[in-house]
């Protein structure tokens, strides 16, 4: 008996070692208020992406410069591939949810980028067929604006776009003019992407009060938190995210809370979640789609064609 606990126990070390051997290739190692380790695997730096976040890249060199991943075509935005729908009731701006309604479906929700991560993101998605939600922002990890063809190929997949605000701060620390700073910035990229204002935005750190809902709902916009936690950017393992979705009933009508800006979440835990959906039979849509909500027109406010891309076009 004492040889079996033996082996249990360093069986059980064995994989605590590997999963947080994982976890330092590719989490968080650094940012404001971040309470983990700050050193990466061998092979692996930790490397500044904003004030909120470093991350362990492969290599000794700075991460890859947003001004240098090519953003391919600006004008040429075409309809999403979602199939729009006139039924339902359009929730009105000002709304706060933190949950999905439609029985059956789950709104799986990726923040902070766009980044380097996300296009392949998107990929695995449409490979599979099914639709998620992409808060995004105008400066965190790059420029959205270096970014444009990622913005694109997300909108035109047929995922939803949403507001996560031009760079991520506390909008209850805010404001009202500022909070609108930070709204009416990022509509401007947008617009000159897409050709579209979205009216969903999900504030930062999910933080909100009485005074910001009334300046969003002035700004036309509704408001989405969370219910679940993936906690991918407090440093969990891939396991310990598993652990959190595998322990919900059949219909947790889940809308919970991802970051595409993440290599680990991008490449791993995005892609388990197709599989964890499916597993429980559960349909993986838009945010709107998860709340009854007609699309594309609960979605966006058109507001033209995608422009051109010129000079204005930076952050």
């Amino acid at each position: 008996m004492k040889q079996i606990t033996s082996g249990l126990v360093f069986g059980s070390l064995f994989l605590a070692l590997a999963a947080n051997a994982q976890q330092a290739a590719w989490g968080q190692c650094g940012g404001q208020g971040w309470t983990g380790a700050t050193t990466c695997v061998s092979g692996y730096t930790c490397t500044y992406s904003s004030n909120w976040y470093s991350q362990c890249l492969p290599g000794t060199a700075a991460p890859t410069s947003s001004s240098s991943i090519p953003s391919g075509p600006t004008n040429t935005t075409s309809a999403p591939t979602t199939t729009p729908t006139s039924g339902g009731t359009e929730l009105p701006a000002g709304t706060l949810v933190t949950g999905c309604t439609v029985p059956g479906t789950v709104a799986i929700t990726f923040d902070d980028g766009p980044y380097q991560w996300t296009s392949a993101l998107i990929d695995s998605l449409n490979a599979a067929g099914v639709k998620a939600t992409f808060f995004m922002c105008g400066k965190l990890y790059g420029c959205i604006y270096d970014y444009a063809s990622v913005v694109q190929k997300a909108y035109n997949s047929g995922h939803q776009v949403a507001a996560h605000t031009w760079s991520h701060p506390d909008l209850t620390t805010l404001s009202a003019a500022d909070v609108t700073t930070q709204l009416t910035r990022l509509e401007t990229a947008f617009k000159k992407i897409l050709g579209v204002k979205p009216k969903w935005m999900r504030p930062p750190y999910g933080a909100t009060n009485a005074a910001t809902l009334s300046t969003l709902k002035g700004l036309g916009y509704k408001a989405v938190t969370w219910n679940l936690d993936s906690g991918d950017w407090n440093g969990n393992s891939l396991a310990q995210s598993q652990a959190l979705f595998n322990k919900l009933g059949s219909d947790p009508k889940i809308i919970p809370l991802e970051h595409d800006a993440l290599q680990g979440t991008a490449q791993q835990l995005g892609p388990w979640l197709i599989t964890w959906a499916k597993s429980k039979n559960l349909k993986m849509v838009t945010l709107s789609e998860c709340l009854g909500e007609p699309i594309p027109s609960a979605q966006y406010t058109v507001t033209g064609g995608a422009g051109t891309k010129d000079s204005t076009w930076v952050c």
